[in-house]
Parts: structure tokens; sequence; C-alpha cells
């Protein structure tokens, strides 16, 4: 079918996006980049707006993965409906934090770390939108309505390491997360969920504890695939399956707006375990370079 269109570790759910063992190399980030159409600061800043106007709070890094997508999401809207056929799109890393600024209201002392590093290391997105509906095929699952190719990074010989790292210490246990300088992942938009599938360029490892204590040993974890879906009021049910040599942990896990991660559901809130059901079901998708 072709496609047109656990032990709890929460901070793996919105940033332990680890590059699989075994990965095929990525292309220069300027090869990509060539041709793709710069979306205007404007545009960014609409679709940050539109979440900021849902009432989450947009600093909390384990809001990121919620907000990036979205963001990404609503901005490939409008580029499908003004050139459907392409070509890719360029969100410069100068309007991304320039927009989050404009909409948060930040001063840049103020800015989150994740946020500012990436501006710092100006780390681009490009997103590719226009593949042939043989790119994606669902093996097992149900269709997504959108899916998209995503690259993030900075350029070569701009003086930069070719990684960056950094603590978050709103998740427990804390959390250490290293962008490495060539990051991609293919994102599906399911409608009720969205997925992001093999993940390259991102690793993460808990800090202190007993699971600090074994990553410490075993390195950082390699998430093979992050899975979430939003609730009407506004929690997020997430899901990821994360490998590191013979060991899988499938995290599941429920972020409040404020960004407060639980790994239980509230009281009262069956609800929340059929949205668990729903986005563990058995998905298994193939892509055109092999992934």
């Amino acid at each position: 079918m072709t496609v047109p269109r656990l032990p709890p570790l929460p901070a793996f759910l919105a940033l332990a996006l680890a590059t699989p063992l075994g990965a095929a190399p990525l292309p220069p980030l300027a090869q990509v980049a060539d041709s793709a159409v710069r979306v205007s600061r404007d545009a960014v800043r609409g679709a940050m707006q539109a979440e900021a106007d849902r009432g989450y709070n947009l600093l909390a890094t384990t809001n990121s993965t919620r907000f990036s997508t979205s963001v990404i999401l609503a901005i490939v809207r409008e580029a499908i409906a003004a050139r459907p056929q392409g070509p890719s799109i360029l969100i410069h890393h100068t309007d991304w934090y320039g927009a989050y600024r404009e909409v948060t209201g930040l001063p840049p002392e103020r800015v989150p770390e994740f946020v500012a590093l990436a501006n710092e290391y100006g780390q681009d997105r490009i997103i590719d939108y226009s593949l042939a509906d043989s790119a994606v095929e669902v093996v097992e699952g149900f269709d997504p309505e959108l899916v998209v190719r995503v690259r993030v990074g900075w350029p070569e010989g701009t003086g930069k390491e070719d990684k960056y790292t950094f603590v978050d210490t709103l998740t427990s246990p804390h959390i250490r997360v290293t962008n490495r300088q060539r990051i991609s992942y293919w994102l599906l938009d399911f409608g009720d969920m969205i997925v992001q599938d093999r993940i390259e360029g991102i690793s993460a490892r808990p800090i202190g504890g007993a699971l600090g204590a074994l990553f410490a040993i075993i390195g950082d974890g390699n998430a093979v695939q992050n899975r979430f879906a939003i609730t009407e009021d506004g929690l997020v049910v997430t899901y990821a399956i994360v490998r590191k040599g013979p060991m899988k942990v499938e995290p599941l896990t429920v972020t409040y707006p404020d960004g407060t991660v639980e790994t239980e559901f509230p009281a009262g809130r069956d609800d929340l375990q059929g949205v668990a059901n729903y986005i563990m079901l058995p998905l298994e998708v193939e892509y055109e370079d092999g992934g």
C-alpha cells in the first residue's frame, strides 16, 4: 500500500531520538537545501502563535516535540496548498528563533537552552513534502494523512563542533541530550496521532539513579520510534520504542500542558488508556531510502 500524503523514561519521549545502528549516512545538508524555498518568518510566527493559543507551556523541553512537530506540519500544509509538488521548504534557524521570541515575549537571556543552542549552532530545518507515491509503504497498520521527510542541522565549515549537549532538568531523572550536526527523521501525521520514525542524530541518557548508573555503562539510548496523541483537554499521551543493544524499553507517559510528565494516568481517566491502546497498535512502514 503506498501513501501520498515499561520502565518509565519520560524525557526519551520528547528528546531521546537517536541514530539507529547501521543507519545510512545522511547527505550534506547544503546539498538538500540548495533547491529548498525559505519559509517567511511571518509564516513561522503564525504557526507558533497557533500553538501558543492552545495554552500549553512553550518553554518546557518536555513539550518541545509537540511544539516543533505541530509547527512543522502547519507550515507544510500551507506549502502544499501553494505548491503541491514542492520543492522542499527551509525553516531558517534565525526565523525559528526570532519567531519563538516574538511569540513568547522572552528576552535572549530567558530563552530555553534547547532553543538558544539550536540558534547558536545555526540549526536549520529542511522539509521534503513532495514525496512520490512509492516513497512510503505501510506494511502493517493504517495509512497516514501526510508523510514528510525532515532534516535538521548546520553546514560544515562554520567553526562549530559537530554536536551540542544540554541537560533537561524538568524530567526525573534529569536527561542529558545530544544533538548531532545532522539529524533526520520521517514525520507521519495520522490525524489523531503523530509518529516520528527512523530518527537519526539525537541521543540521550538519564542522569542519576538506577537508570543513570545503567546507561553510564551501556551508553546513550537509541529510539526506534516515537508516537504521541493529544487529547481534547490538551494532555499528550506518548509511546516510544527505545533500544540499546539487547535491551528494549517501551515507555508510556502522559504530559500535562505545563510540561509535567507522569508515568501513570490520573484517576478517572480511562479514556487515556484507550488512547494508549490506539497509539501502541502494530505499525510498520518502509521508506524509499531503505530505512
